[in-house]
């Protein structure tokens, strides 16, 4: 028999730091297959899986939810397990349209575990009233405690306390007190020299881009090494793996570098909608000295000035797509872009030779913008569309080597309770010994058959360990990361400048206007991925 495990996660219980270990998807997923083994009745069964990580009870629009609820009534299963029914559903019209209506006419038989609810109990009822009233508290209970956590958080807002999960760019947590910022002295020194430049008149390109030439670690790098566990930060790839305009007017917008701490810049839609909006700036809550500045209030202040002027300046300049790219092959200053007027075509040209005497760069030759830009965006995308593909590949040659994580998880999990198995087994043949109700030579039969097979599970476990290590790698490597970044950059339906900086260092021009694009990539990355299609084409 087919059986619907439904599994849920909320936002909320991945910002919860004491939430129980249990609930975690991978806890809820043992639960529910451990209730399945201790329970005869559904045996053989096979396990159809639904997961909504990161979607609240409240919230109906749950992809994992509507898909189960879609396979159910094309006839796919008869029986649904789930943790408890806060996990299933909060809403209890919702849930008693489930219970008393859907689930009877498609004959689906629902089990909440830790609530001990099995819908065959309620057959010809309305399901109980028992269950209706759990659900009112469950929605009561999530509305309250919102809001009082809501009511709380203000508080503490109020009284100049830091909210927020993690720190700043530039701070650090303290230690002794969460709610407190500390300047982080690895990095605090780059926030005082990136506003130390935008008062020097540099937009937040050149700002990036100085940063970047000078091997600065970026923030998302920094905070992987700071929180290597977290998701939000996990590591990037070497071609993401840079500064932005967008990091660099983040950082310049932030007030907290002049001591304040700022809350509610955004809001919660509702209840139960871990979606925001972002707040007027009169809404927001700022309570200034709060922890040691990094940048005057003085300093803040011209900084946004700064930036205003010369985003006014950028939107009288016309925007090009290759802008602080192109560079003369020959010497590797930035070539010169030119364009006479709205209906001439814009080249780019190495000026060098206007000032030099002799200089080996090209002399009065030109590479038109529109050549240029197709020859970067189509090597740029076939280069990416590799990654991408290489990256299927290795990861489909993983998945039918080793199977699925998910399968040898499973696997694991059936050796680990057969080696506890084999634990009891060997304690209890030693008491019948003790007892005399076993002879010593069948003691030691006995021990020895249980030495035999703990030997064969041992060897299972490291098999599968190893295959799971493996397909995790697989998961996690340099090119999985760059070819989820390519994906993105082939999905989009306009290619910015800002999008091209991500992948590429530098365009070089040389004479007879031959191109070389300089990529991001590391060395051993692109060497990596030669010797994959190499590969591929040999096979």
């Amino acid at each position: 028999m087919k059986v619907c495990l439904y599994i849920r996660l909320s936002s909320a219980d991945k910002d919860l730091k004491f939430k129980d270990e249990s609930e975690s998807i991978a806890n809820q997923r043992a639960l529910l297959h451990q209730y399945l083994r201790d329970h005869k009745e559904f045996f053989p069964y096979e396990v159809v899986e639904f997961v909504d990580d990161g979607f609240t009870g409240t919230n109906g629009n749950r992809p994992g939810f509507e898909r189960m609820i879609d396979f159910l009534k094309n006839g796919g299963a008869k029986l649904v397990l789930c943790k408890d029914l806060s996990r299933f559903f909060r809403d209890y019209v919702e849930i008693g349209e489930y219970l008393e209506r859907i689930f009877p006419f498609l004959g689906v038989r629902l089990i909440a575990v830790n609530d001990g609810y099995d819908s065959d109990d309620y057959k010809g009822t309305t399901a109980g009233m028992d269950v209706v009233m759990k659900c009112i508290v469950y929605g009561f209970y999530s509305r309250d405690l919102s809001q009082k956590i809501k009511t709380v958080l203000n508080a503490k807002a109020r009284k100049g306390q830091y909210l927020g999960s993690y720190a700043p760019y530039g701070y650090l947590k303290d230690p002794a007190d969460k709610h407190h910022l500390v300047p982080d002295s690895v990095v605090a020194p780059i926030v005082r020299r990136i506003f130390d430049m935008a008062l020097m008149g540099k937009t937040t390109g050149e700002i990036a881009r100085k940063l970047n030439d000078d091997h600065v670690e970026p923030p998302a790098a920094h905070f992987h090494r700071l929180y290597p566990d977290c998701q939000k930060f996990r590591k990037t790839t070497s071609a993401a793996n840079s500064w932005s305009c967008t990091n660099v007017y983040t950082i310049l917008k932030r007030r907290e570098y002049t001591g304040a701490v700022v809350s509610y810049r955004k809001k919660w839609k509702g209840i139960g909608n871990a979606q925001t909006l972002s707040q007027d700036e009169a809404d927001w809550i700022v309570v200034p000295d709060c922890h040691e500045a990094l940048v005057s209030p003085e300093v803040f202040e011209r900084a946004q000035d700064a930036i205003l002027e010369k985003k006014k300046g950028q939107k009288k300049q016309q925007s090009y797509l290759l802008r602080s790219l192109v560079r003369c092959g020959v010497c590797g200053r930035v070539m010169t872009r030119h364009k006479k007027g709205p209906h001439t075509p814009a080249y780019y040209y190495c000026e060098k030779n206007r000032f030099i005497e002799d200089s080996p760069c090209p002399t009065y030759e030109r590479i038109y913008e529109e050549d240029l830009e197709r020859i970067v965006i189509s090597s740029l995308s076939q280069l990416l569309q590799t990654v991408a593909d290489s990256d299927r590949r290795v990861q489909e040659a993983a998945a039918k080597t080793h199977g699925t994580a998910e399968n040898i998880r499973y696997s694991l999990l059936r050796i680990e309770q057969s080696i506890k198995q084999n634990g009891i087994e060997k304690m209890a043949a030693y008491e019948q010994y003790s007892d005399g109700n076993l002879t010593r030579d069948g003691f030691l039969r006995r021990r020895s058959e249980l030495a035999a097979d703990m030997e064969r599970l041992t060897a299972e476990k490291d098999a599968l360990s190893e295959q799971l290590k493996v397909l995790e790698q697989a998961k996690s490597s340099e090119l999985h990361e760059a070819a989820e970044a390519a994906t993105e950059f082939l999905k989009a339906e306009n290619v910015t400048n800002d999008m091209l900086l991500t992948f590429i260092d530098r365009v070089l021009v040389y004479a007879g206007n031959r191109v070389e694009i300089v990529y991001r990539f590391s060395d051993p990355f692109m060497e990596t991925l030669t010797e994959i299609q190499q590969e591929v084409e040999v096979n």
